[in-house]
């Protein structure tokens, strides 16, 4: 059948003009769509469903374990050229090369000593003369450690060696990974500064030693800022160099200036106030070449921050956790991580590190974008990295044959540069890496929820590259036996006998305490309380109402039955297994009154306002 020449132009110009519609249409509607991404709602559900999409695609980018292989070449060492120094060491003898009872003629310290020089083998300064012991106690707060004890100690002073014997029977491999050893410091004790760098050179295999990089970040003492120099060049060999910060920048920015400059395979971050042991390079940097996305921690060993004595533990009984704080604490070590152990030589996992004292390859450092730029002085960047070494396919270890002593100090000598540094620190962590259970830490600190910490779009943007683990994860599989506070907050308040106006008051918000005062008429700290949907009744994120017999006090939130606290509707009463919350205000004295667990029927109501 053939159409005729019209019925052909007819039906030319009907789908003319349906392609023209179906165009404008098409265009309208992308305009549409545009427009609506970005409205906030619209932005926030597509990215909500890019991170669902990356959070199921996870999975196929780490092995059983939650490990990660990294698929590209170690980064090329950085081209630095000399002048970027403030002094190189230009001394064709090693520390352990000078002789003994020599003293240097810039500092007047003792370089190298004997059996008889103070502090030897570890053991403390004891000073017999009152003066030094005077002096000792008046320039304490320069450094928060006795200064003067320091700088009676020879710099090469020799330590125990807390190895266990497990640790002797290890065979190293010959060809471990070089070594760029990284010490910031600001205003840091000279002499305490100096022994650090030379534990590092006469401890460590001089094949693994690429170079020290001292990193000064704008001290202001005269001594670092003129003296130092000419001590590097005319003291130190050549592999050591020193570099100043243009302005004070804090820990987290120092540190990675000095990791922008190494030239080693392996980074390894060291305070400048330690001294590392014999034999403590060789297993860190075993660790590492036995996996690039292990990062190790030494033992670390403590430096009496009075007497400078030297001791440790030979084996590793705990591991590095943190607490809803932020911060970061010791625990013993876990069964389930106990039973992994076989030899008193074999890596103990930990959660988190203390942040001083560590080694990670420098390809694995850079993959995981280093700190956080946008940190603060300091405080929470060895949380940060703690957690997206794990998240992020890695694994943290504490090596028990590798000892580094450290003088752990009561307080920091100096305020930090930047206002607030711990709490941006702080927000910025759980922002970027804690998803959903940022509410614990918002509601631990609300002092958090107003702070201006700035962009980390980019922190985020890195996270979902990398296709990190979420925070869940972490939780589950790396710190399985903590306790995990409720975020989800029923009621809150004060909690209020009406007719009476009692309230029930924690006194100084300490554990233990607990009472009963007439109400404040404002929001006083010590008579706010919560209830979660667990049944808690709590003060703050950690501490919970908690039973014993008909006893009530203050005790760490544990999730235990005996912290269960229900607060009837219909009766108002507070019950908790067979008993109910009352006050025994029998005494004339309101500040002998007790808070108990009594008979249901004669209980108070109560009422959260």
């Amino acid at each position: 059948m053939r159409l005729h020449p019209k019925r052909l132009i007819q039906v030319g110009l009907l789908f003319f003009l349906s392609f023209c519609c179906f165009s404008v249409i098409s265009n309208i509607l992308t305009a549409d769509i545009q427009q609506n991404n970005e409205h906030p709602k619209m932005r926030k559900l597509l990215q909500e469903s890019e991170n669902q999409d990356t959070r199921q695609s996870k999975t196929a980018d780490f092995d059983g374990q939650g490990r990660r292989k990294l698929n590209f070449p170690i980064p090329p060492p950085p081209i630095v050229p000399p002048e970027t120094f403030v002094a190189i060491g230009e001394s064709p003898r090693y520390p352990r090369d000078w002789r003994a009872h020599e003293k240097d003629s810039i500092f007047d310290l003792l370089l190298s000593g004997d059996e008889s020089s103070p502090g030897q083998n570890g053991a403390k300064v004891v000073f017999k003369d009152s003066t030094p012991r005077d002096m000792s106690k008046w320039r304490f707060r320069e450094n928060n450690y006795d200064i003067v004890a320091s700088d009676a100690m020879p710099l090469d002073r020799s330590v125990k060696d807390l190895r266990h014997q497990d640790c002797f029977q290890v065979k190293y491999d010959e060809d471990l990974p070089s070594t760029t050893v990284v010490i910031i410091f600001f205003n840091e004790g000279i002499s305490a500064l100096l022994r650090t760098v030379v534990s590092v050179i006469n401890r460590s295999p001089a094949r693994l030693i690429n170079e020290i990089i001292m990193v000064d970040d704008s001290s202001t003492s005269d001594e670092i800022r003129e003296l130092l120099p000419k001590f590097v060049k005319q003291y130190f060999p050549p592999i050591v160099k020193l570099v100043r910060t243009q302005e004070r920048s804090g820990l987290t920015k120092a540190r990675m200036r000095g990791s922008d400059l190494a030239q080693g395979d392996v980074i390894l971050f060291l305070d400048s106030h330690c001294e590392a042991q014999e034999g403590w390079l060789e297993p860190l940097l075993q660790r590492i070449k036995d996996d690039e996305t292990n990062v190790a921690m030494p033992s670390h060993d403590i430096i009496d921050m009075n007497s400078m004595e030297f001791y440790g533990a030979l084996t590793v009984e705990s591991q590095g956790i943190f607490n809803w704080d932020l911060r970061h604490d010791w625990q013993a070590l876990p069964e389930f991580d106990k039973v992994k152990i076989t030899s008193k030589a074999d890596p103990v996992r930990s959660p988190t590190m203390a942040g001083g004292l560590f080694a990670i390859s420098r390809k694995f450092w850079e993959y995981l974008g280093k700190y956080d730029p946008g940190f603060g002085t300091w405080g929470g960047e060895n949380l940060e990295l703690s957690f997206k070494t794990w998240m992020c396919g890695g694994h943290l270890d504490i090596i028990p044959c590798s000892h580094v002593g450290h003088i752990f100090r009561n307080g920091m000598p100096y305020r930090s540069h930047v206002a607030h540094s711990m709490e941006i620190n702080q927000r910025r962590l759980s922002e970027v890496w804690m998803d959903e259970y940022k509410q614990v830490i918002l509601s631990k600190n609300p002092r958090l929820k107003t702070l201006d910490f700035g962009d980390v779009s980019d922190r985020i943007r890195l996270r979902n590259e990398l296709k990190c683990h979420n925070f869940s994860w972490y939780l589950q599989n790396v710190v399985p036996d903590m306790f995990i506070p409720s975020v989800d907050i029923s009621r809150h308040g004060t909690l209020k006998i009406p007719e009476k106006n009692l309230c029930l008051d924690s006194k100084y918000h300490t554990l233990g305490q607990l009472s009963v005062t007439r109400c404040s008429t404002g929001s006083r700290r010590v008579q706010q309380w919560e209830q979660t949907s667990h049944n808690e009744i709590r003060m703050s994120i950690e501490k919970c109402l908690e039973r014993d017999g008909t006893s009530v006090s203050v005790a760490r939130c544990d999730g235990k039955p005996s912290q269960r606290f229900i607060l009837e509707a219909d009766t108002g009463v507070i019950q908790s297994a067979n008993y109910c919350l009352t006050v025994d205000d029998s005494p004339a004295d309101i500040s002998q009154f007790r808070v108990k667990l009594g008979d249901c029927e004669s209980a108070p109501k109560w009422t959260f306002n």
